[in-house]
Protein backbone atom coordinates (compact mmCIF):
# COMPACT_ATOMS: atom_id res chain seq x y z
CA UNK A 1 0.00 0.00 0.00
CA UNK A 2 2.66 2.40 0.89
CA UNK A 3 4.50 1.85 -2.69
CA UNK A 4 1.17 2.52 -4.12
CA UNK A 5 0.59 5.84 -2.47
CA UNK A 6 3.85 6.96 -3.07
CA UNK A 7 3.34 6.47 -6.57
CA UNK A 8 0.21 8.95 -6.87
CA UNK A 9 0.96 12.12 -8.60
CA UNK A 10 1.14 15.46 -6.39
CA UNK A 11 -0.53 18.28 -7.89
CA UNK A 12 0.65 21.21 -6.10
CA UNK A 13 0.76 24.78 -7.18
CA UNK A 14 4.08 25.04 -9.11
CA UNK A 15 3.28 21.88 -10.79
CA UNK A 16 0.00 22.43 -11.68
CA UNK A 17 1.66 25.82 -13.23
CA UNK A 18 5.03 23.84 -15.22
CA UNK A 19 1.65 21.53 -16.82
CA UNK A 20 -0.25 24.82 -17.92
CA UNK A 21 2.96 26.46 -19.57
CA UNK A 22 3.67 22.88 -21.28
CA UNK A 23 0.39 23.15 -22.52
CA UNK A 24 -0.02 26.41 -23.96
CA UNK A 25 2.97 25.33 -25.97
CA UNK A 26 6.20 26.57 -24.12
CA UNK A 27 9.06 24.03 -24.30
CA UNK A 28 10.48 22.51 -21.19
CA UNK A 29 13.37 24.68 -21.94
CA UNK A 30 11.15 27.88 -21.39
CA UNK A 31 9.48 26.54 -18.64
CA UNK A 32 12.28 25.64 -16.97
CA UNK A 33 13.39 29.21 -17.31
CA UNK A 34 10.61 30.81 -16.04
CA UNK A 35 10.92 28.43 -12.67
CA UNK A 36 14.27 29.66 -12.39
CA UNK A 37 16.12 26.29 -13.13
CA UNK A 38 19.23 26.12 -14.17
CA UNK A 39 18.12 23.86 -16.76
CA UNK A 40 15.16 21.61 -17.96
CA UNK A 41 16.66 18.74 -16.46
CA UNK A 42 16.33 20.27 -13.04
CA UNK A 43 13.04 20.83 -13.37
CA UNK A 44 12.79 17.33 -14.17
CA UNK A 45 14.15 16.36 -10.99
CA UNK A 46 11.31 18.04 -9.26
CA UNK A 47 8.30 16.42 -11.22
CA UNK A 48 10.11 13.22 -11.40
CA UNK A 49 9.79 14.07 -6.65
CA UNK A 50 5.82 14.54 -7.73
CA UNK A 51 5.73 11.12 -9.45
CA UNK A 52 5.51 12.70 -13.28
CA UNK A 53 7.55 11.32 -16.20
CA UNK A 54 7.59 13.08 -19.41
CA UNK A 55 5.27 12.13 -22.03
CA UNK A 56 7.05 12.41 -25.87
CA UNK A 57 3.95 12.19 -27.60
CA UNK A 58 1.73 14.18 -25.28
CA UNK A 59 4.93 16.75 -24.79
CA UNK A 60 4.00 17.15 -21.55
CA UNK A 61 4.29 15.47 -17.98
CA UNK A 62 2.08 12.90 -16.97
CA UNK A 63 1.50 10.63 -13.84
CA UNK A 64 3.97 7.89 -13.70
CA UNK A 65 1.63 4.67 -13.17
CA UNK A 66 -1.05 6.68 -16.13
CA UNK A 67 2.01 6.50 -18.83
CA UNK A 68 3.14 3.17 -17.83
CA UNK A 69 -0.38 1.49 -18.16
CA UNK A 70 -1.12 3.59 -21.16
CA UNK A 71 2.03 1.85 -23.37
CA UNK A 72 1.24 -1.60 -22.42
CA UNK A 73 -2.53 -1.55 -23.01
CA UNK A 74 -2.34 0.80 -25.85
CA UNK A 75 -0.58 -1.20 -28.37
CA UNK A 76 -0.60 -5.66 -28.79
CA UNK A 77 3.21 -5.70 -29.19
CA UNK A 78 4.23 -8.82 -31.40
CA UNK A 79 6.89 -9.95 -29.37
CA UNK A 80 8.41 -9.64 -25.81
CA UNK A 81 11.58 -7.98 -27.67
CA UNK A 82 9.16 -5.54 -29.23
CA UNK A 83 7.61 -4.14 -26.07
CA UNK A 84 10.99 -3.77 -24.67
CA UNK A 85 12.40 -1.55 -27.19
CA UNK A 86 9.43 0.29 -26.65
CA UNK A 87 9.23 0.83 -22.84
CA UNK A 88 13.39 1.48 -23.00
CA UNK A 89 12.68 4.54 -25.34
CA UNK A 90 10.24 5.74 -23.29
CA UNK A 91 12.32 6.36 -20.68
CA UNK A 92 13.33 10.14 -20.69
CA UNK A 93 16.59 10.60 -22.05
CA UNK A 94 16.56 7.70 -24.04
CA UNK A 95 19.46 6.97 -26.89
CA UNK A 96 18.59 5.19 -29.84
CA UNK A 97 21.86 3.81 -30.30
CA UNK A 98 22.18 2.56 -26.28
CA UNK A 99 18.70 0.82 -26.41
CA UNK A 100 19.88 -0.82 -29.57
CA UNK A 101 23.19 -2.33 -28.00
CA UNK A 102 20.86 -3.08 -24.85
CA UNK A 103 18.54 -5.20 -25.91
CA UNK A 104 20.63 -6.98 -28.28
CA UNK A 105 21.28 -5.60 -31.82
CA UNK A 106 24.77 -4.66 -33.03
CA UNK A 107 23.71 -1.09 -33.96
CA UNK A 108 20.15 1.11 -33.94
CA UNK A 109 19.89 0.38 -38.05
CA UNK A 110 19.88 -3.53 -36.99
CA UNK A 111 16.50 -2.44 -34.90
CA UNK A 112 15.20 -0.52 -37.24
CA UNK A 113 15.10 -3.06 -39.48
CA UNK A 114 13.72 -5.46 -36.86
CA UNK A 115 10.83 -3.11 -35.76
CA UNK A 116 10.26 -2.67 -39.21
CA UNK A 117 9.46 -6.47 -39.96
CA UNK A 118 7.11 -6.42 -36.78
CA UNK A 119 4.70 -3.81 -38.59
CA UNK A 120 6.65 -0.62 -36.07
CA UNK A 121 7.87 2.51 -37.76
CA UNK A 122 9.70 5.27 -36.27
CA UNK A 123 8.06 8.31 -35.25
CA UNK A 124 10.33 11.65 -34.77
CA UNK A 125 7.50 13.29 -33.34
CA UNK A 126 6.81 10.78 -30.76
CA UNK A 127 10.83 9.81 -30.24
CA UNK A 128 9.34 6.35 -30.66
CA UNK A 129 8.38 3.41 -32.56
CA UNK A 130 4.65 3.41 -32.91
CA UNK A 131 2.64 0.48 -34.76
CA UNK A 132 1.99 0.61 -38.34
CA UNK A 133 -1.68 -0.80 -37.58
CA UNK A 134 -3.21 1.96 -35.76
CA UNK A 135 -6.60 2.85 -36.15
CA UNK A 136 -8.03 5.46 -38.08
CA UNK A 137 -9.17 8.47 -35.96
CA UNK A 138 -12.57 8.35 -34.77
CA UNK A 139 -13.14 11.47 -36.82
CA UNK A 140 -12.18 10.64 -39.86
CA UNK A 141 -13.87 7.31 -40.03
CA UNK A 142 -16.74 8.63 -42.13
CA UNK A 143 -13.85 10.33 -44.35
CA UNK A 144 -12.14 7.08 -44.55
CA UNK A 145 -15.57 4.28 -45.03
CA UNK A 146 -16.57 7.10 -47.49
CA UNK A 147 -13.51 6.61 -49.27
CA UNK A 148 -13.12 3.13 -49.24
CA UNK A 149 -16.90 2.69 -50.32
CA UNK A 150 -16.43 4.48 -53.20
CA UNK A 151 -12.76 2.56 -54.02
CA UNK A 152 -15.09 -0.62 -53.72
CA UNK A 153 -17.67 0.59 -55.84
CA UNK A 154 -15.28 1.79 -58.74
CA UNK A 155 -13.47 -1.69 -58.54
CA UNK A 156 -16.66 -3.56 -58.84
CA UNK A 157 -17.94 -1.73 -61.92
CA UNK A 158 -14.59 -2.35 -63.31
CA UNK A 159 -14.72 -5.69 -62.78
CA UNK A 160 -18.38 -6.00 -63.97
CA UNK A 161 -17.48 -4.93 -67.48
CA UNK A 162 -15.05 -7.28 -68.25
CA UNK A 163 -15.22 -10.04 -66.28
CA UNK A 164 -15.27 -12.19 -69.41
CA UNK A 165 -11.57 -11.98 -69.97
CA UNK A 166 -10.92 -13.87 -66.51
CA UNK A 167 -13.15 -16.85 -67.79
CA UNK A 168 -10.12 -18.29 -68.71
CA UNK A 169 -8.26 -18.05 -66.22
CA UNK A 170 -10.66 -19.41 -63.30
CA UNK A 171 -11.35 -22.66 -65.53
CA UNK A 172 -7.48 -23.19 -65.13
CA UNK A 173 -7.72 -22.67 -61.57
CA UNK A 174 -10.49 -25.21 -61.41
CA UNK A 175 -8.88 -27.94 -63.80
CA UNK A 176 -5.42 -27.81 -61.44
CA UNK A 177 -7.00 -27.00 -58.05
CA UNK A 178 -6.03 -30.34 -56.66
CA UNK A 179 -2.18 -29.18 -57.54
CA UNK A 180 -2.80 -26.11 -56.21
CA UNK A 181 -3.98 -27.40 -52.87
CA UNK A 182 -0.84 -30.07 -53.06
CA UNK A 183 1.57 -27.08 -53.68
CA UNK A 184 0.35 -24.40 -50.85
CA UNK A 185 -0.67 -27.18 -48.35
CA UNK A 186 -3.35 -27.19 -45.62
CA UNK A 187 -0.82 -25.16 -43.61
CA UNK A 188 -1.83 -21.72 -46.04
CA UNK A 189 -5.59 -22.56 -45.04
CA UNK A 190 -5.08 -23.09 -41.55
CA UNK A 191 -2.71 -20.77 -40.36
CA UNK A 192 -0.42 -23.66 -38.70
CA UNK A 193 3.03 -24.33 -39.59
CA UNK A 194 3.23 -27.77 -40.72
CA UNK A 195 5.52 -30.47 -39.41
CA UNK A 196 7.05 -33.31 -41.31
CA UNK A 197 8.24 -36.89 -40.27
CA UNK A 198 10.88 -37.28 -42.78
CA UNK A 199 12.91 -40.43 -43.60
CA UNK A 200 16.70 -41.11 -42.80
CA UNK A 201 19.21 -40.78 -40.23
CA UNK A 202 19.91 -36.87 -38.97
CA UNK A 203 23.28 -35.61 -39.87
CA UNK A 204 24.79 -32.58 -38.94
CA UNK A 205 25.08 -29.19 -41.92
CA UNK A 206 26.79 -26.16 -41.25
CA UNK A 207 25.75 -23.05 -43.65
CA UNK A 208 26.78 -19.58 -43.73
CA UNK A 209 24.28 -16.67 -43.61
CA UNK A 210 24.11 -13.21 -42.27
CA UNK A 211 23.65 -12.25 -38.74
CA UNK A 212 20.82 -10.43 -39.35
CA UNK A 213 18.95 -13.78 -40.99
CA UNK A 214 20.45 -15.70 -37.96
CA UNK A 215 18.56 -13.39 -34.87
CA UNK A 216 15.76 -13.42 -37.47
CA UNK A 217 15.30 -17.42 -37.55
CA UNK A 218 16.08 -17.38 -33.42
CA UNK A 219 13.04 -14.49 -32.76
CA UNK A 220 10.95 -16.97 -34.86
CA UNK A 221 12.17 -19.85 -33.37
CA UNK A 222 11.22 -18.11 -30.00
CA UNK A 223 8.36 -16.34 -30.74
CA UNK A 224 6.69 -19.54 -32.59
CA UNK A 225 7.53 -22.38 -30.23
CA UNK A 226 9.35 -24.20 -32.94
CA UNK A 227 13.10 -25.17 -32.73
CA UNK A 228 15.44 -24.31 -35.82
CA UNK A 229 15.49 -27.47 -37.32
CA UNK A 230 11.75 -27.77 -38.24
CA UNK A 231 12.43 -24.51 -39.31
CA UNK A 232 14.47 -24.89 -42.07
CA UNK A 233 13.02 -28.43 -42.82
CA UNK A 234 9.68 -26.31 -43.40
CA UNK A 235 11.97 -23.97 -45.28
CA UNK A 236 13.76 -26.29 -47.74
CA UNK A 237 10.70 -28.86 -48.21
CA UNK A 238 8.75 -25.81 -49.29
CA UNK A 239 11.49 -24.48 -51.40
CA UNK A 240 11.53 -27.70 -52.82
CA UNK A 241 7.92 -27.43 -53.65
CA UNK A 242 8.21 -24.68 -55.35
CA UNK A 243 11.00 -24.70 -57.80
CA UNK A 244 10.69 -27.94 -59.61
CA UNK A 245 10.76 -31.14 -56.99
CA UNK A 246 7.30 -31.24 -56.15
CA UNK A 247 7.59 -34.61 -57.49
CA UNK A 248 10.86 -35.56 -55.30
CA UNK A 249 9.10 -34.13 -52.16
CA UNK A 250 5.93 -35.56 -52.70
CA UNK A 251 7.68 -38.98 -53.22
CA UNK A 252 9.73 -38.59 -49.68
CA UNK A 253 6.75 -37.82 -47.69
CA UNK A 254 4.32 -40.60 -48.64
CA UNK A 255 7.45 -42.59 -47.44
CA UNK A 256 6.50 -42.05 -43.98
CA UNK A 257 2.86 -42.32 -44.78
Amino acid sequence: MARAEALQPIYDDKVKGILKLLREGFSREEVAEQYRYSGYRSMESFMRRKNFVWDKQKGNYVPADALKASLETMVNFPSDRVRRIVMELNKEGADLKEVALKVGFENHLEMARYMKSKGFEWSQEAGNYLSTSSKVPKGEESVANASSDASLEGSLSIGNSGVEQFLPLLEWLASNKEGLQSLLGASVASGQIPRFTLPGLFVTKSVHMTNTLDQMVRDFSKEKNINQREIFEVALIEFFQKYGYAREVETLIQQNA
